[in-house]
């Protein structure tokens, strides 16, 4: 696993929510570690570096675009991400 500096912006329609941080890469997935609106700890698993490519004219910095589906009061509604990370040193 590398260590990583990370932006990812959830995609909504009435605001757009950005967290930041830091995390771990390894070959498919980007790992994050939040603390929910309630104060608990949990671990997020995006499986998006395969969808990411390298940012034009910097050395270790990746950006790309992941969706996922999910469940909301009983309908299948997409989720879109805008993800940024660059390795750390």
């Amino acid at each position: 696993m590398k260590k990583v500096i990370y932006s990812i912006t959830k995609l909504g329609k009435i605001e757009n929510t950005k967290v930041t941080g830091i995390g771990y890469i390894t070959d498919e997935d980007l790992i994050t570690a939040n603390v929910s609106k309630t104060g608990k700890p949990y671990i997020r698993i995006f499986p998006c570096v395969k969808n990411c490519h390298p940012v034009m004219n910097s050395t270790d910095e990746f950006k790309g675009a992941y969706y996922e589906i999910v469940e909301y009061n009983e309908r299948d509604i997409e989720v879109n991400y805008y993800i940024w990370f660059k390795l750390a040193k």
